[in-house]
C-alpha cells in the first residue's frame, strides 16, 4: 500500500472519528438557536404567532451559523471538542451560511449513512480541538458570549413578558391572591410583581394603574 493511500486512510479515520462530536453540537445548537429565536419575540413584546417563530428561530439559526462558520466554533463544538474545518481553516461565511440550509438534513442523513454527505460537497469537515484539559477550558471561556446568550435567552422564557404580567396580576384568581399575599408566593407571582414594580417605575401608567390594585405590587413600589 502506498504512502499516499495511508495518508488518504488516516484522514477519513479521523474525520469519521469526530463526526459524531459534531453530530451532537449541531443538534445543540440547532435547539439552542430555537429557543433564542423564542425568547427573542419574548423580549421584543411580539405576538408568538407560528410565522412569527419561525422567522425568529430562523434568523437566530442563519447568524449562529454565520458566526460559526467565520470562527469555526460554537459554544457547543467547543464542549464537544471540534471545530468546523474547510481543509485547515475555520469554514468561512459563505460555507457557513450555506451550512444553515443543509446541516438539518446532514443530522438525519448521519445516522442513516453515517457520513455527511451535505457537508462533504461544501468540503467541511469536523477537527478536534487543541487537546488537553486547560486548552478545552480556555477555549470554553472565549465562548463565553454564546453561553451569554442562551443564559439570557433560559431568563426571557421563565420570566413574564408585560402582557403575561398584566394578565396574571389583574384577570386571575391566582393574581389576586399574589397580589394580596394570602398565599404561598409561586416563582410566577414573584416575578410578575418585579416585572409590574419595574414597569411602574418606568413610567408605564397602565402598570401602575394596576400596581394601584395590587397591594403587595404597590408596598415593593415605596420601598
Amino acid at each position: 500500500m502506498s504512502d499516499g493511500s495511508l495518508f488518504a486512510t488516516d484522514q477519513v479515520t479521523t474525520q469519521a472519528r469526530y463526526q459524531w462530536h459534531l453530530w451532537v453540537a449541531d443538534v445543540l445548537d440547532l435547539g439552542t438557536s430555537v429557543l433564542v429565536g423564542w425568547a427573542a419575540l419574548r423580549a421584543l413584546e411580539q405576538e408568538r404567532t407560528p410565522l412569527a417563530m419561525l422567522l425568529a428561530m430562523a434568523l437566530a439559526w442563519l447568524t449562529a451559523s454565520a458566526v460559526g462558520g467565520v470562527t469555526g466554533r460554537t459554544f457547543w463544538r467547543q464542549v464537544a471538542g471540534v471545530t468546523l474545518v474547510r481543509g485547515e481553516r475555520a469554514a468561512g461565511l459563505l460555507p457557513g451560511l450555506a451550512r444553515a440550509f443543509t446541516t438539518p438534513l446532514d443530522l438525519l442523513l448521519n445516522v442513516v449513512l453515517l457520513r455527511r454527505p451535505l457537508d462533504t460537497l461544501l468540503g467541511l469537515h469536523a477537527a478536534p480541538v487543541p487537546a488537553g484539559v486547560g486548552a478545552r477550558l480556555k477555549g470554553v471561556a472565549l465562548q463565553s458570549p454564546w453561553l451569554g446568550v442562551l443564559a439570557g435567552a433560559v431568563w426571557l422564557l421563565v420570566t413574564p413578558t408585560r402582557a403575561e404580567m398584566l394578565q396574571y396580576l389583574g384577570r386571575t384568581l391566582t393574581g389576586w391572591h399574589c397580589c394580596h399575599g394570602t398565599r404561598e408566593v409561586t416563582w410566577q407571582c414573584r416575578t410578575s410583581l418585579d416585572r409590574a414594580v419595574r414597569d411602574a417605575r418606568g413610567g408605564d401608567a397602565q402598570v401602575k394603574t394596576l400596581v394601584a390594585d395590587c397591594p403587595v405590587a404597590e408596598a415593593r413600589l415605596g420601598e
